[in-house]
C-alpha cells in the first residue's frame, strides 16, 4: 500500500511453501506471470464499455431465456465459444490473444462442472491450454466479455447431470472448443509460438476423447432416429439443395442419418432447414472434417435452439418421421452396424 493508501501490488504464497525461518515465501503477481501484474488484472476485470449480444438472435429464432441451469450455460457458452473462433481467425492479434486467453477460462470452467465420467479429460485439456493461453502477443481486453462471461455463467449454474440436455449440451460445447483450441493452434504456429501451438494440440486431442464419451448417448439416438429411408430421401433432397458441393459426401458418410433426423427436427419446429444449412457452413470450411454431418448435427441444433438431447423429442409427433419404414437388407445390415459406432470429430 502507498501512504495515500491506494492499492500498489500484491504477493502470494502456497501455505507450506516457506523459508528456512518457517515464514511464508511471498511472490508478486508480476514475477509470476506477465498477465498477473495488479495493472493487467484490473485492465482484465474492467467491464467493456459495450458489449455486443452473444447470442444469435432473429425472428426465426428468438434469444434463451436467462441462464438458469447448466444446460443453457453451457448453450450460451457454445455460442460464445463459435463467435470467438471467428475472432482468432479474422480479427487482429491482439483481439485474438484475448479470445484466446478467456478460452482457458471456459475450458476450467468446464471441467469444474461437468460430469465426473468425461471430467478428468477436460480437466487435461485445460491444463494443457493453459500454456497456449499465454504468449508475448498482449490481448486486448473488451471483446473477450462474451467468452468470460461463458465462464462465469459456467461456474454459477451449477454441475451437469451426465444424461439429457446437461450431457447432450456438454457435447455441443465441446464439440465447438474444439474447433477454437484447434485455431488457437494454427495461429500459435502461424506466429511461431511452438509450445503454445503444441499445448493447444494436446488440449484438442483430450477434448477429442472426452466428445466421443459425451456424444455418444444423444448421437446414438438421432442414428436411430434417422434411420428411416424415407426420412432421408427427403433430407437428401434438402441437403442437396443446400450444399450441392458437399452433399454427395456427406450423403455417404456413417453420421449422416443423424443430420437427416436433426433437418427433420428442425423442419417439424418451423425453420427452413435449407437456409439453416446454408449458415452453419457459411463461415467455416469444412474439407478438414473427418465427419461433415457430425459438425453440422450440432451446428444446426444450436442455431435452431433445438433440444441438444434427441432424447426430449422422442414422444413428439413428428409429421416428418411418424411412421419409420424398414430398411431392405442391405441398408439394414450396413445401417446396424454403424449404429453404435464412436462420434467422429474433426
Amino acid at each position: 500500500m502507498a501512504p495515500s493508501g491506494d492499492l500498489l501490488g500484491y504477493t502470494v504464497a502456497l501455505p507450506d511453501d516457506r523459508n528456512k525461518n518457517g515464514e511464508p515465501v511471498f511472490y508478486s503477481g508480476s514475477k509470476l506471470a506477465p498477465d498477473l501484474s495488479l495493472p493487467r488484472i484490473r485492465e482484465r476485470w474492467t467491464q467493456p464499455a459495450e458489449s455486443s449480444s452473444d447470442e444469435d438472435v432473429s425472428p426465426e429464432r428468438p434469444a434463451l431465456p436467462p441462464v438458469t441451469g447448466p444446460a443453457y450455460a453451457r448453450r450460451r457458452a457454445t455460442t460464445a465459444t463459435w463467435q470467438a473462433l471467428l475472432l482468432i481467425e479474422h480479427a487482429d492479434e491482439g483481439t485474438a490473444a484475448a479470445q484466446i486467453a478467456a478460452a482457458g477460462e471456459v475450458l476450467d470452467a468446464l471441467a469444474k462442472t461437468s460430469a465426473a465420467y468425461i471430467r478428468r479429460e477436460l480437466r487435461d485439456a485445460a491444463f494443457a491450454f493453459e500454456r497456449a493461453s499465454r504468449s508475448h502477443v498482449r490481448a486486448v481486453r473488451g471483446h473477450d466479455h462474451a467468452l468470460r462471461q461463458a465462464a462465469h455463467d459456467l461456474v454459477h449454474s451449477g454441475p451437469a447431470l451426465g444424461r439429457g440436455e446437461d450431457g447432450a449440451t456438454t457435447a455441443m460445447l465441446i464439440d465447438t472448443a474444439f474447433f477454437l483450441v484447434t485455431a488457437a493452434a494454427n495461429w500459435h504456429a502461424r506466429k511461431d509460438h511452438a509450445q503454445q501451438a503444441e499445448a493447444a494440440h494436446q488440449a484438442a486431442e483430450h477434448l477429442r476423447a472426452a466428445y466421443e464419451i459425451a456424444a455418444s448417448q444423444p448421437m446414438s439416438v438421432l442414428h436411430q432416429r434417422g434411420r428411416s429411408l424415407p426420412l432421408q430421401r427427403r433430407q437428401a433432397a434438402v441437403l442437396r439443395q443446400a450444399l450441392p458441393e458437399i452433399a454427395e459426401q456427406v450423403l455417404a458418410e456413417p453420421g449422416w442419418p443423424a443430420l437427416a433426423a436433426t433437418l427433420a427436427d428442425a423442419q417439424a419446429a418451423g425453420h427452413n432447414p435449407t437456409h439453416l444449412l446454408a449458415e452453419a457452413t457459411r463461415h467455416r470450411e469444412l474439407d478438414s472434417a473427418t465427419s461433415v454431418s457430425d459438425v453440422l448435427v450440432w451446428r444446426l441444433r444450436r442455431l435452431a435452439h433445438l433440444p441438444a438431447d434427441p432424447g426430449s423429442l422422442q414422444n413428439t409427433p413428428n409429421p416428418n418421421h411418424a411412421q419409420h419404414a424398414v430398411p431392405d437388407a442391405g441398408a439394414s445390415s450396413e445401417q446396424g452396424r454403424e449404429r453404435h459406432r464412436p462420434p467422429a470429430l474433426i
